[in-house]
């Protein structure tokens, strides 16, 4: 089957996802308490379809914390490897409805984590690999975006070129479903008796929703991502330093934007003993599971090395081993952040900017201090620059 579109009916999708339901692991949007979350589902009657995006984004089934990257325990006085945190190979997973701008930012963990993004591939990050590779994904083109919904500013949707194995779009009768991948079409031989080749009158209604959602964005939101402005600003470092400590005044410093943001991938290690008791830094040496708390050096027990997330929004994340901190104050974070998310730099290393719009940091920030409200901050800096004859 060497096409790479095909027509689906509704009820055709259905029995799709309840078969993968059977074989491998479901994953997909529910409704629960009132939000949206990706989790594991036994059918597809369970999944909700009326839905914008998630609060949180699918990417903790790459990066779950607490992660077990080890094992180890002492005899007489010297650690000993028990193996590695895997407890088997990776059970296949399918993520179903997943949105345009997280397959944005599971493509950008992927080349960061490959080591791809840093030209050194020695670097690679197996436990992560090892779940990417396992995993097929199913995104679903959006067509109704939300109020904070910025993709279009970022080349991070309504629809993509890549980055997924199907992609589906919802018509007037059925789905449209566009095959990127090798596996998705494995996954399209596998299924050959439910799809049927799209006609052109398919593709071009696709082309039409999604000419739509863009045409709407632009006509009735007024949220942006000022790339072109803040990239610049950004980038030849035009931003004076009272710019940053005016947004890191602003900011309460809760690290929500960083935590539900689809390409933050920032992690702390560290070594947990078996009872909970007592970590050892990345020093080396022994630190408190509480700061200031006594430790001993460990001689016995069992101990497993833990991957947790982190956030370089938060003082500790930069805390050396001699206690000193490089990006103290807010301010200077706040400029780390960013400069990842918008620099034209980043963009160069990593083929995409470190923002794919999801908005996302909208919603949750307490200060208003979204990644819109930031790069119009840029955008004010840069006319006024331009205005003063700078």
């Amino acid at each position: 089957m060497p096409e790479n579109r095909w027509w689906l009916a509704a009820d055709a999708l259905d029995a799709i996802l309840d078969d993968l339901a059977r074989t491998e692991a479901l994953v997909a949007p529910v409704r629960h308490a009132g939000e949206v979350l990706f989790r594991k589902v036994a059918r597809a009657a369970d999944i909700c379809r009326d839905y914008v995006n998630s609060l949180v984004p699918p990417k903790q089934f790459f990066l779950p914390t607490p992660e077990t990257l080890l094992r180890y325990h002492f005899t007489g006085g010297q650690p000993v490897l028990d193996g590695d945190g895997a407890d088997g190979p990776e059970r296949a997973l399918v993520l179903f409805g997943v949105r345009s701008c997280d397959v944005a930012g599971l493509e950008q963990l992927t080349r960061f984590f490959s080591g791809e993004s840093l030209g050194h591939p020695e670097s690679a990050d197996g436990p992560f690999l090892r779940r990417r590779r396992a995993a097929t994904i199913l995104s679903v083109v959006c067509q109704e975006p939300g109020e904070t919904c910025m993709c279009v500013c970022c080349k991070g949707g309504p629809a993509l070129e890549s980055g997924f194995d199907w992609q589906l779009t919802r018509l007037s009768k059925g789905w449209l479903v566009e095959v990127g991948t090798e596996r998705g079409r494995e996954l399209a031989t596998r299924f050959a008796s439910r799809l049927q080749p799209a006609g052109e009158d398919a593709v071009a209604e696709k082309t039409e929703r999604v000419r739509t959602v863009v045409e709407t964005f632009y006509r009735h939101s007024h949220r942006r991502v000022q790339t072109m402005a803040a990239g610049r600003m950004t980038s030849q470092g035009r931003l004076p330093d009272a710019f940053w400590a005016d947004l890191g005044e602003r900011c309460v410093e809760c690290g929500g934007c960083a935590f539900v943001c689809p390409t933050c991938s920032c992690f702390n290690v560290a070594d947990v003993a078996e009872a909970g008791a007592g970590v050892i830094g990345p020093s080396g040496g022994p630190e408190s599971a509480a700061p200031g708390g006594p430790v001993d050096a460990p001689s016995e027990g069992n101990f497993e090395r833990q991957r947790l997330r982190d956030n370089c929004m938060l003082a500790g994340f930069v805390r050396q081993a001699g206690g000193a901190y490089p990006r103290l104050s807010c301010g200077e974070r706040c400029l780390t952040r960013f400069f990842h998310k918008l620099s034209w730099q980043f963009v160069q290393r990593t083929g995409a900017l470190g923002c794919t719009g999801c908005g996302r940091c909208a919603v949750v920030c307490l200060a208003g201090i979204g990644i819109d409200r930031v790069s119009a901050l840029m955008t004010e800096e840069l006319v006024g620059a331009k205005g003063a004859g700078a």
